[in-house]
């Protein structure tokens, strides 16, 4: 693993860098899920979520419920 990694690295930074075996033992499941929302966070530079466009819903999903609240 480290040798096919620092194939791909650049020299400086590789030398910096230690692949060992992970510590995190049952927890590293839950570790990783709550990771998932960060690195979209750190994505956007720190910035929130912009709220998009608001989209009606089609109307096969609209007439079922217009003709039931009848």
């Amino acid at each position: 693993m480290t040798a096919h990694a620092t194939s791909y690295a650049l020299a400086h930074p590789a030398a910096r860098v230690r692949i060992d075996l992970g510590t995190l033992g049952p927890d590293a499941v839950t570790v990783g899920a709550a990771i998932l929302p960060l690195a979209g966070f750190f994505a956007r530079g720190g910035r929130p979520e912009e709220a998009g466009p608001v989209e009606s819903d089609p109307a096969w999903r609209t007439a079922p419920r217009e003709r039931s609240a009848r």
